[in-house]
């Protein structure tokens, strides 16, 4: 996963950092499907990116920018997961 520290607070407010983090998702979660594992849920895997994260931040990061930190990346999870599934978006 790639994050450009320099520059999150924008991607994450302008939605790029959503995109890119989806398009990742859904090409690890295809490979992991296909190989027969259940892929977990998307809350299960938000909750761990949004740590790892954080915690490679080179500077705190605000609980505002968190809160929408963590809602972009459980929306990423969300729709790579249902489109590997292929399943309707919630």
């Amino acid at each position: 996963m790639n994050v450009d520290y320099e520059n999150f607070e924008e991607h994450v407010l302008d939605g790029s950092f959503r995109m890119g983090l989806e398009k990742e998702l859904a090409d690890g979660f295809r490979a992991i499907h296909e190989s027969g594992e259940r892929l977990p849920t998307a809350s299960h895997y938000a909750a761990q990116i949004a740590e790892i994260v954080s915690r490679n931040s080179p500077q705190a990061i605000s609980p505002e920018l968190a809160f929408e930190m963590y809602q972009e990346i459980l929306e990423a999870c969300e729709h790579a997961r249902t489109t590997v599934l292929g399943e309707e978006p919630s």
